[in-house]
């Protein structure tokens, strides 16, 4: 899957997985993707292990330590690039093993 067409897909699933608990919100794309949703207190300690979760379940990838503190996690443009960054790596370590 072309990277820009992974990050569009990674971009909707996160609108929406937070639209599905921000039930405020107009339209689940209207969250720009410099939206911190940390700052905006969106997320409770049980809720980030939850959307980690879900992400690694959805996309079949494993955050490391590093990407859980790196400074993209806190926006959701940030959180897509991560995401992608790790498919790409899971994609590429398949095709070494293969």
């Amino acid at each position: 899957m072309r990277e820009g067409t992974l990050r569009n897909e990674v971009q909707e699933w996160l609108n929406h997985w937070f639209a599905r608990r921000r039930k405020s919100l107009p339209r689940p794309d209207s969250l720009p993707a410099d939206f911190d949703y940390f700052a905006a207190g969106w997320l409770t300690s049980m809720e980030v292990v939850e959307l980690v979760t879900e992400i690694e379940a959805h996309f079949d990838i494993e955050f490391s330590e590093r990407d859980l503190q790196d400074k993209r996690f806190v926006t959701l443009g940030g959180l897509a690039q991560l995401i992608v960054g790790c498919s790409t790596q899971t994609a590429e370590s398949a095709k070494v093993k293969s």
